[in-house]
Formats: C-alpha cells, structure tokens, sequence
C-alpha cells in the first residue's frame, strides 16, 4: 500500500510537524470511531493501529505502521469516519486539525498542489487495489480453466501439490513421520511449483496485471489452508507487529525449527524454511557478522562502533561478539522502532553480559526524516540494514543514506541489504503471505548511491550464498 508519508515533499511535512500535535494512545485504545465525526488528520509516529469494520463483525482490514496516515478519507467528505481505528499496541501520532490545514490549503496554492497531489494519489492507490482483488474475484467464476493455458498450467501445479500433500499426510498417519526420502521429493515440488508461479506471475509474465491477479488469488486460496497449519509462514502472513519481517518470525527462520498444528504443519513448516527466501535469511546473518569484523581491522588500535538499522533480533551482532578475545573494542548501537524487539534483545544482552557494549534505541525512521530524533551518536564505523529497505521506495532509501552519511566516520562503510528481482520465491511471498517486498537490481543501488550524499556507485556488491539477497556497500571517503 502506498504511504502518504513517502509522497510528500519535505516542506509540506516540516509544516505539518510544525502544526500538529503529539498525542499518545494505549493499546486497545480508539482513535477514530466509524459513523463519528473526525476533524482531523493523523501521522503515525510509533506503533501500531489496525482498521475495522464494525458492520462486517468487526472485521480487520489492515495494520497501519509507523509513516501511516489515518483519517484521510473522511478529509474528502463530510468528516465521518469509514472505518474503527485502534491502537493495537501503545502508540503515538501526530495529530494535524483540517481547520488549520485547510486553511493552508486555501491561501497557499503551490502547498495544497503538492498536498493534494499526494493525497489524491494515495486514495486512488487503495481504490485500485480494491478494485483489483473483486476483478480477480469475478474473473476467477467466470474463467474456464481448460480455455486458458497460464491458468490451466498453474491449477494442474496447485493440484498436483495438494495430491501429494493428501499422500503425504496418509504416509505420515501410517508411519508415524515420513521419511527423509519423501519429504525431500515432496520439497523438489514445491520449488517446482514456486518457479512455475515466478515465471507465471513475475515481471516478465506475458500475462497483463488482472490475469495475474485472478491467478495469484487462486493460488492463495488453495494454499492458505496449508501455511495456517505452519508457525512460522503463518507469522509471515497474520504480520501481527503490522509488517512480515518481525523480529520474531526471523528469528524463527534462524531457528530453523520446524513446527505447525496436526501431522501436516511441521512439513509444509519445514518446506518454507527449507524455501530460497527463508535459507537466504539465514545465510545474511552469518554475511553481515563476517563484515563486522573487517571493521575492527580497520581501527586495530581504538574502539570500533557499529549502528544497525531495524535491528530485530541482531543475531549476527551476538554472533560476532561470539569471535572476539576482547568484546571491549566493540560497541554496538541497535535501533528499532518495536519495543517488544527491544526487549527480545535486551533479554539476550544481558544473559550475555554485553550491557556496556550494546546499547538500544527506540526510533523510527520518521522521526528520523522529519528531525524529531533525539538520538545522538558518535561517528560510526560500520552503519548497516539487513532488511529494511526491501520496505522503501526509493525517497526514503535516499533519507536513510543521508542519516548514514552523516552519522559515518570518514573512511567508514554503510552496508544495506536488498532482495534482487530474481528471487524465485518472490509471487509466492508477494500472493500467498502477501508479503509484498521492493526487489532491486545492481543498477538499482548503485543509482541510490549516486544520487545521494556518497555521490558514486556501489564500492563493492556481495550476495549471500543463495545469490537472492544482494548487499551493496559503500565507504565515505576519508
């Protein structure tokens, strides 16, 4: 979904900051209530709110984060509100009155352009989406599979799944378990279905955008059933800290310990973790600890700092800790915008007895964008992101290498990791978990850097051993 937040031109956010109010939410607190009068606008700053429907048996239709706006639909209209909004966690937003900002909009032409422009496209952005998934839904009843080859070859691999799933679970209940020979037949298939659907559904699908969608949505019909029997791709999909990637779900790939409900979770568990995304995950982690070290070379005689960005559960700054003789040459800074990842790491740190050498901040990136950080650090070696860009477009990608640019030492290196475009998992991610993920090319970061603050390409690209996780590297110059 598109946010406002990433569309807006810098001075309409400063004046909106400038005009609006804190203000702090308990979780199971409401901010807005459908059918009730709204005279405001609403930036999300921290945590996390979700969107019913008290009509539909309060039914959820979505989390909104950090960045999110709320209340723009009633904006349009005559100020009552769509939709029930509740802080699922403690949260904090800021609130703008539309007496104040249409008043802006009234006397200052070029702002309410710019506004409007955003908001518009934002709105139009959800309607498309909507309309999109009751096509599919249309399309779906009235295409006859056997008219339609993309469609008839996805369906016989969706089929010839489930089949084996049936076998699988039969073996199992006579068995007991399942052989390691079956289940490593059984996980040759689900690439193979995998791949079907990236050549099927990805970029260069020879089908338009509402073909894939109808496809797409079936597939997700026939294999919800399965993933909502696993642990851990049902935490990818239910996103119950708002977004996939949560520091607790990769933390369980870094388990890799399959579980689930009943004889089939814990195979089709261990099929997701055994899946290309999943392994690739794993492998980043032992990556960026082995890239942490070359930094401390780099300092053989003082402190090294390091910051990571949406740290989640930071294993492979344990990790890393774990190999050195002095763990007083490193500090690390983690920085996270969920509490609850803070605490999951805290409780590490201290078992570890890193306290003094690991030190946690609770910010996000708005606040970083938009000034409101209050976090100073000293200049840093090493400034890295595993996974939070694969979450940007490419504005905020270029507010997050100006803060990295400016919080680096001279001769210091910022290290952000991406997922590349050829993925093959990536439309079972993208339509199953919807899970939906910004993939990007070589030429893509080096076109991020270039037109930041480092001002060149990429001083060195690196992939994990999987080859669909790229790292792009650069080095403030001395």
């Amino acid at each position: 979904m598109v946010n406002l937040l990433e569309l807006l031109p810098e001075y309409v956010l400063h004046w909106l900051v400038q005009k609006g109010k804190d203000r702090r939410l308990k979780a199971k607190e409401v901010l807005l209530n459908e059918g009730e009068h709204n005279d405001s606008l609403f930036l999300v700053l921290d945590g996390l709110f979700g969107t019913y429907v008290t009509s539909a048996t309060k039914s959820r239709l979505e989390h909104h984060g950090a960045g999110s706006i709320l209340g723009e639909m009633s904006f349009f209209t005559d100020g009552i509100a769509s939709e029930l909004v509740i802080a699922e966690e403690e949260s904090q937003v800021l609130e703008i009155r539309k007496s104040a900002l249409k008043e802006k909009l009234e006397y200052d032409a070029g702002y309410a352009s710019d506004f409007y422009r955003a908001l518009l496209y934002t709105v139009s952005q959800k309607l498309r989406q909507t309309s999109l998934k009751l096509y599919a839904a249309e399309a779906e009843a009235r295409t006859d599979a056997t008219r339609d080859p993309a469609v008839k070859k996805a369906q016989a691999e969706i089929n010839r799944f489930k089949e084996t799933i049936v076998t699988l679970d039969k073996s199992a209940l006579k068995q007991g378990a399942l052989t390691e020979e079956q289940y490593q037949e059984f996980s040759t298939q689900s690439d193979e279905l995998m791949y079907v659907c990236h050549s099927l559904l990805g970029d260069h699908s020879p089908l338009n955008e509402y073909v894939r969608e109808q496809i797409g949505a079936r597939l997700q019909h026939e294999m919800l059933p399965y993933v909502l029997t696993t642990k851990t791709a049902d935490r990818f999909y239910s996103k119950p800290r708002g977004y996939a990637g949560d520091y607790l779900a990769i933390h369980q790939v870094y388990q890799n310990v399959p579980d689930g409900s009943g004889r089939l979770g814990p195979i089709v568990d261990r099929m997701f973790l055994d899946s290309p995304p999943a392994r690739a995950l794993r492998n980043r982690r032992s990556l960026i600890a082995r890239e942490i070290l070359p930094a401390m070379e780099a300092r053989p005689d003082g402190l090294t700092r390091i910051l990571c960005l949406a740290s989640g559960p930071a294993t492979e700054v344990f990790d890393a800790f774990s190999s050195l003789r002095d763990r007083k040459m490193l500090k690390a800074t983690l920085m996270d915008i969920d509490l609850q990842a803070l605490a999951f790491v805290d409780e590490i740190r201290s078992k570890g007895k890193l306290a003094g050498q690991i030190a946690l901040v609770n910010e996000n990136l708005v606040a970083l964008f938009l000034g409101r950080a209050t976090t100073a650090l000293e200049p840093q070696d090493l400034i890295y992101s595993m996974g939070l860009i694969d979450y940007l477009n490419d504005k905020l990608v270029g507010k997050l290498l100006q803060y990295a640019y400016d919080n680096l030492a001279p001769g210091g290196r910022v290290i952000l990791g991406n997922f590349h475009p050829k993925n093959p998992a990536k439309e079972f991610m993208d339509f199953v978990l919807e899970w939906r993920l910004i993939h990007r090319t070589e030429e893509d970061m080096n076109r991020l850097f270039l037109s930041s603050p480092f001002r060149r390409p990429c001083t060195r690209i690196l992939f994990e051993a999987e080859g669909i996780d790229l790292f792009a590297e650069c080095r403030k110059e001395e």
